[in-house]
């Protein structure tokens, strides 16, 4: 059962993760086939080639005044903080509250374990099994929250920062 509880939260960290990494654009990537090469020539190397990523809020829609208080909330002086400063700042609270719901289900997890082995009939144990799947659910579910809270805000901080340039 532990092992299914560090799968599942191994799981959510790395969708988190890979939801905050900055998507490669379509026109970049090289579509060329066996039959048909390209045979154009870059303008310079591609190892000269310094790419920013794209801004988030481009590709979203305007966001809602809560999203922004909470940005204002975690970051009293957004407006002297610098977009990368104040995206890593969003991000460490994230990760703090990543890891105390971590913790936390942890917890939770080991106790219900513990009903588990300590049930003497099938019926409780199936019971407690339930129970700790229900944990392992709330706990993703809550994993999930965070991240989406944190893009969210990241969003909510690139507006503002729009907004102020």
């Amino acid at each position: 059962m532990l092992a299914l509880a560090s799968f599942l939260l191994g799981v959510a960290a790395t969708a988190f993760w890979f939801h905050l990494t900055p998507k490669p654009d379509a026109e970049s990537s090289s579509s060329q086939t066996a039959i048909e090469p390209d045979t154009r020539q870059p303008a310079e190397p591609a190892v000269n080639v310094n790419r920013s990523p794209r801004p988030l809020v481009a590709n979203h829609p305007p966001v809602d005044a809560a999203a922004i208080e909470q940005v204002k909330e975690a970051i009293p002086n957004f407006a002297s903080v610098s977009l990368e400063d104040g995206t890593q700042i969003l991000r460490e609270a994230a990760l703090k509250q990543f890891m105390a719901t971590t913790k936390e289900m942890d917890a939770q997890v080991k106790q219900a374990e513990q009903q588990a082995k300590d049930s003497p009939s099938t019926a409780e144990q199936e019971t407690a099994r339930k129970h700790l799947q229900q944990i392992q659910a709330a706990g993703t579910e809550k994993l999930q929250q965070i991240a989406a809270r944190l893009q969210t805000q990241i969003a909510a901080l690139q507006q503002l920062k729009g907004a102020a340039q």
